[in-house]
């Protein structure tokens, strides 16, 4: 049995740590199994609002999505669209569930050379669509975790060109 009662030491500060600034988490994003069935609960039963739906397609995969709103709180719901899209990979992988968490920051590239020097691993490069920028890490393989790193200019949704880079991106590599 492990020994529940050691104690972590932090990471020692980066010389990137005083740029690297946290504002929010902009969005959630949710792997679901079907994606009607998850609109009809964040709708009827949290009182989530519908505020786009999108499908995106790749080269080889894609998902359809749906971005659900509510007092400033935003899920983005996302369902694979044929069982080799990295949506529907993960499905299989995890479970459904949170697929990443979005946290904004003030400048993508700062922040991403912030947490390489701590030894974060990026599944993307920076995705530049103009007032809205992203990368996206590798996922923990102890909580599945992934993280998206999202600077906006104004921007308040999503830029399907980035969507179709990313899964350029994810589909090069085979990350999912």
């Amino acid at each position: 049995m492990e020994d529940t009662n050691t104690v972590i030491k932090p990471t020692a500060p980066t010389s990137e740590d005083a740029n690297l600034r946290f504002k929010k988490i902009d969005h959630i994003a949710i792997a679901v199994s079907n994606l009607d069935q998850a609109i009809t609960f964040y709708s009827s039963q949290l009182g989530f609002t519908l505020q786009r739906r999108l499908n995106v397609a790749g080269k080889k995969t894609g998902m359809i999505s749906a971005e659900m709103e509510r007092d400033g709180l935003k899920f983005v719901l996302c369902q694979g669209t044929e069982p080799e899209s990295q949506v529907s990979r993960l499905v299989a992988e995890f479970g459904p569930g949170v697929a990443h968490i979005a946290l904004e920051v003030d400048e993508v590239e700062v922040a991403a050379k912030a947490l390489a020097q701590r030894g974060l691993q990026f599944d993307t490069s920076v995705i530049n669509g103009g007032s809205l920028k992203q990368i996206f890490s590798s996922r923990d393989p102890n909580s599945g975790m992934s993280f998206e790193f999202i600077e906006r200019h104004g921007e308040q949704g999503f830029l399907e060109e980035n969507v179709h880079e990313l899964f350029a991106q994810l589909e090069k590599s085979g990350a999912y």
